[in-house]
Parts: structure tokens; sequence; C-alpha cells
């Protein structure tokens, strides 16, 4: 009886399905971002609302790059427990480095 190949090449590139990545984390990103409260005028709110939006959208572009070099490196396989860690691991990383770069932004004021 043949078996079926896996989808996924061991040969495949580092920016291998980034498309599919890259469109996921995006909508997370943008979706998660306009779900921030507005913090204090509430004149400004659909402008905060931008704001949060494109912020969400820049951490999910970054998301979907350190995602797509981690899963096409270390998971080639895709076993799926591997793929949960590193979207896990992806979305702590980015949003620690996110965290310190705001506030090593708002030091300086």
């Amino acid at each position: 009886m043949p078996t079926k190949a896996h989808w996924s090449s061991p040969k495949a590139s580092h920016w291998y399905r980034w498309r599919g990545y890259t469109v996921r984390w995006l909508l997370f990103g943008g979706i998660v971002g306009l779900f921030q409260p507005i913090i204090d005028d509430a004149d400004q709110y659909w402008l905060q609302k931008l704001y949060q939006g494109l912020f969400g959208l820049l951490f999910g572009a970054v998301c979907g790059f350190v995602f797509t070099l981690a899963e096409n490196t270390l998971n080639v396989l895709r076993v799926k427990w591997k793929s949960w860690l590193i979207v896990v691991a992806t979305w702590l990383l980015v949003k620690l480095v996110f965290v310190s770069v705001m506030a090593a932004a708002s030091s300086l004021d």
C-alpha cells in the first residue's frame, strides 16, 4: 500500500509558506491591537484605535517573520506540538522585544 508523502519538504527554503503564516499573524496582531482599551482621551478615540491597529499589524508582521524562520528551520517535518511551542515562543519573544523597546523609549522622555 503506497503511503502519502508528507506535504512539507526537507528541501524547502526558510521562506516556505511565509504568506500563510504572515496573514495569520497579521490578523492576530490587528484584531488584538484593535481590542486594546483606550487610555485617556475619549476625544481622540478613532486616532488611538488607528494607532493601536497599526501597532498590532506591525507586531503581527514581526511575529510572522520570526515564526516563519523558526518553523522552517526548527520544525521541517511540522510536528504539531513543536509548531505550537514555536507559536508561543514567538509571541513571547516578540512581545518582550516590543515592551522593552517601548520602555526604553519612554525612559528617554
